[in-house]
């Protein structure tokens, strides 16, 4: 079990692709880490944002549909010649009946279903994990709750946050929830965070982890909504084995394979676990700065795929040394606090170190409280990546047809997110050296 290793042991038996189709709720990040891994994806998701058309223009890549309910994934993805694999990527996991149905048609790269609905069994996954160094939030039902407790209401099928919120006791409508798929999970306050793992032949090997941003009003979003990420960012050894034990629990009673990620809440130098993704999460691209499709080519390559030019493209983007790489990035997903109209010119870039990105098309209505776009940045260090947000705040000011333009327009401000980052950055610090005091 080594956290660093970017070893790949081969798989003599590996099949290999030349397409890919790639199924989720966005998987516009993930189709550039297919084309970086030599790989023509082919792309269904809710979306079809116009960077993802942009992307895989010039036949790069094709997109089947767009779809609004993943029951509609079966049958839309006929079309596609049945020897091309599918890998899916977020939200398909609450569907394992989809999963298996189009299993039955084409091959499937990812968690099988059965392992899938193992791991979105949260008492399942508490008994597991009971005996590790990483500590477990209570669970529990409408009677048994504790009064005394803070309890969060939770779906077995939610994702990205949606869902979740406070419990409140004697609520008619948590008690109308309690045996419809809803569970109750102990509140614990720290900083949310998430890691990105890949299990393989070789065994357990972690990527990195990152800071996870949960319903910021700056980005729009509220109660326990995902709004991102910044990482990669170290929480120090401690974290990194409890982390790195749990992954390896989870591997072990599960037999899952391939890249996956866990959530967890940091507190007081110690990591709760929340749940398991078992699959590519939306991080991936924090890892992948210095090394383009690293992420897809594990992925692929744990469960026995390679793309026909996968080793010339990965020698090329593979930096000389580890040591190298001192990159820190942030996605910030933007929530429509209100319906909105994509304007005219919206997404033009105005630096290369910030990209506006899964961007909808021109014209498109946007409905409130849906995710409208997302802000990619890279920076040596978070502290940088902070100045950037603030300088946006500038640049907003001056420049009315930019995107940072457009999102001062629609309600959004650079300077009010920095703040808020820089706030989320000084709680990780410090716990960071509390935690060097404890050595």
């Amino acid at each position: 079990m080594s956290p660093t290793s970017l070893k790949l042991n081969p798989i003599s038996d590996q099949k290999t692709t030349r397409s890919v189709l790639l199924c989720g709720a966005s998987v516009r990040s993930l189709a550039e880490s297919a084309i970086a891994a030599g790989l023509r994806p082919l792309c269904v998701d809710f979306f079809e944002d116009e960077d993802l058309r942009e992307l895989i223009g010039s036949g790069r890549g094709r997109f089947v549909g767009q779809i609004d309910d993943f029951a509609q994934l079966p049958e839309l993805v006929r079309s596609v010649r049945s020897t091309i694999p599918m890998l899916w990527a977020g939200g398909l996991e609450n569907h394992s009946d989809v999963l298996r149905e189009i299993g039955r048609h084409r091959p499937v790269i990812g968690a099988a279903p059965d392992i899938v609905d193992e791991l979105r069994d949260p008492w399942k996954l508490n008994s597991w994990l009971a005996k590790a160094k990483i500590s477990v939030p209570r669970l529990a039902s409408e009677p048994t709750a504790d009064a005394d407790c803070h309890w969060l209401r939770k779906s077995v099928t939610s994702s990205g946050g949606l869902g979740i919120g406070l419990h409140k006791s004697g609520s008619p409508k948590t008690q109308a929830h309690a045996s419809h798929g809803h569970y109750l999970q102990e509140y614990i306050d720290g900083l949310p965070m998430s890691a990105t793992l890949c299990a393989d032949r070789s065994g357990v090997h972690l990527f990195g982890m990152s800071l996870q941003l949960v319903g910021w009003p700056s980005l729009g979003a509220s109660g326990f909504l995902f709004c991102g990420n910044v990482g990669p960012v170290d929480p120090g050894e401690q974290v990194t084995e409890q982390v790195l034990e749990a992954a390896q629990i989870l591997v072990e009673r599960s037999g899952l394979c391939g890249v996956f990620g866990i959530d967890f809440i940091l507190r007081q130098n110690h990591a709760w676990f929340l749940e398991v993704n078992p699959r590519i999460t939306a991080s991936h691209m924090l890892y992948e700065l210095h090394r383009p499709g690293l992420i897809i080519h594990r992925h692929l390559a744990a469960l026995g795929w390679k793309s026909v030019r996968a080793r010339r493209l990965l020698e090329k983007n593979a930096p000389r040394t580890l040591t190298a790489v001192s990159t820190v990035a942030a996605r910030l997903i933007l929530w429509a606090r209100e319906d909105i109209l994509v304007p005219e010119g919206f997404g033009i870039e105005p630096r290369s170190s910030v990209r506006i990105v899964d961007r909808p098309r021109q014209g498109v209505l946007v409905p409130r409280s849906s995710p409208f776009c997302s802000i990619q940045l890279t920076a040596t260090d978070c502290d940088d990546i902070i100045q950037q947000l603030a300088m946006l705040e500038d640049m907003s000011c001056t420049k009315t047809i930019s995107s940072t333009g457009s999102l001062r327009t629609l309600g959004y401000s650079p300077q009010t997110i920095a703040d808020q980052l820089k706030m989320l950055w000084q709680r990780f610090n410090r716990s960071a050296s509390e935690a060097l005091r404890r050595k």
